[in-house]
């Protein structure tokens, strides 16, 4: 007989991109989604300048602790991803219960990383961005696998992906809506040189072209 699986953990495995349960995944619209992205800061050296075994060791340790991190702190989450050096989470309802979670799991994890993996490479960490906006989930089926693969897309998951590029290390941007719903202490950066950057980064909306919005982490 195999073992039963931890409520926990089963709620962890139906948040991720491969579904192995039937009837949890609808397509549907989900127009105020909140959707964190982040991305390890100068990644690029570290590979060009590791051995694999370095590499291997240190981007498996990334994420099994950031999917422990979700796990712990987002309870209300709806999806994650893993992207290389960088991840998705998303929830479908914006509210103050979801940004809580998303500023959780930021703040945690990048205090982990500066603490502890990151320590030996002071060179690196982790940014991100903080996102409300529309986006789209679907689910399509593989028969040979009897799998089905689901998946976000739309101009917020663009967004969240492009913008997070603007922010620095353990800092976290936030589009204008996000920060119009006054869950996040904001800091505004209208310098030339943060202005500059913003305007390097295409398909942003005009009013993200403004100014940068900064979580102001107390």
């Amino acid at each position: 007989m195999k073992p039963a699986i931890k409520t926990a953990s089963l709620d962890g495995l139906k948040k991720m991109p491969i579904d192995l349960f039937d009837g949890i995944y609808l397509n549907k619209v989900c127009k105020n989604a909140l959707i964190l992205c982040v991305d390890i800061r100068n990644f690029s050296n570290f590979l060009s300048s590791q051995t694999s075994d370095a590499i291997c060791k240190l981007i498996k340790e990334f994420t099994t602790n950031f999917l422990a991190c979700i796990n712990h702190f987002g309870h209300g989450c709806s999806y994650y991803k893993l992207m290389g050096d960088g991840a998705l989470v998303i929830w479908d309802k914006n509210d103050k219960y979801s940004t809580e979670e998303a500023l959780a799991i930021f703040n945690t994890y990048t205090d982990f990383l500066t603490k502890d993996l990151f320590k030996s490479y002071p060179d690196m960490g982790l940014a991100g961005a903080l996102v409300n906006e529309q986006v789209f989930k679907y689910e399509i089926s593989a028969e040979i696998s009897q799998l089905k693969y689901r998946d976000y897309i739309g101009y917020g998951i663009n967004l969240a992906c492009r913008l997070q590029s603007a922010a620095s290390i353990n800092n976290l941007i936030l589009n204008a809506s996000a920060a119009k719903l006054g869950f996040v202490p904001v800091r505004v950066d209208d310098s030339p040189e943060t202005i500059k950057k913003l305007h390097g980064i295409k398909g942003l909306k005009k009013e993200d072209y403004e100014h940068a919005l900064f979580y102001n982490k107390k």
